[in-house]
């Protein structure tokens, strides 16, 4: 899986279950945040195909009340196949707390199979690098390592950085503390 940032923001396709088992598609794409509210996403998305209980919404041409997501887009990974309408909006609420400036991070955390916790995600993560060397030379730069100036021509950063590998957890160009 190659990391990317995805410019969508999450959205579901929500429709009836019981007329997806009888062979028919009957739904709509709601907004990932209104997906878990399915009688506001059905009432305003659906619309005539379906009519409403208490709270509840139900199929106008199957009667069914149990609807699932079919079909999603820009939930970068959270979700694979199918899901609740819940699941869906969970996922969209937690993708809504990441600032863009952290999305492709996030995305590579995830894409690693770290969870979904961006606060250990955001302890983690060192920086965006394109090698171990570039890393190595960051760590000299940033104070991380403390090498005397007469010494620093001398220095190995490649070796280095293959050290640190053993330390660190990597996606792409995105390097995170494995501990």
């Amino acid at each position: 899986m190659n990391a990317t940032v995805e410019e969508v923001e999450p959205k579901a396709w929500v429709g009836c279950l019981g007329c997806y088992n009888s062979g028919e598609l009957n739904g709509a794409w709601v907004e990932g945040v209104e997906a878990g509210d399915i009688s506001k996403a059905v009432k305003v998305r659906i619309g005539e195909s379906a009519i409403y209980g208490e709270n509840c919404p139900v199929c106008i041409k199957c009667g069914s009340d149990e609807f699932w997501v079919f079909d999603h887009e820009g939930y970068s990974g959270l979700i694979s196949g199918e899901c609740s309408p819940s699941e869906a909006q969970e996922k969209a609420e937690l993708l809504a707390t990441v600032v863009d400036s952290e999305r492709e991070a996030f995305i590579a955390w995830l894409a690693l199979g770290m969870g979904e916790d961006l606060e250990a995600m955001r302890e983690a993560y060192i920086g965006e690098f394109d090698t171990y060397t570039d890393l190595a030379e960051y760590f000299l730069e940033s104070g991380a390592l403390e090498i005397p100036d007469n010494i620093r021509p001398y220095f190995d950063y490649e070796a280095y950085g293959r050290d640190l590998s053993f330390d660190l957890m990597e996606h792409g160009t995105h390097y995170f503390w494995s501990n």
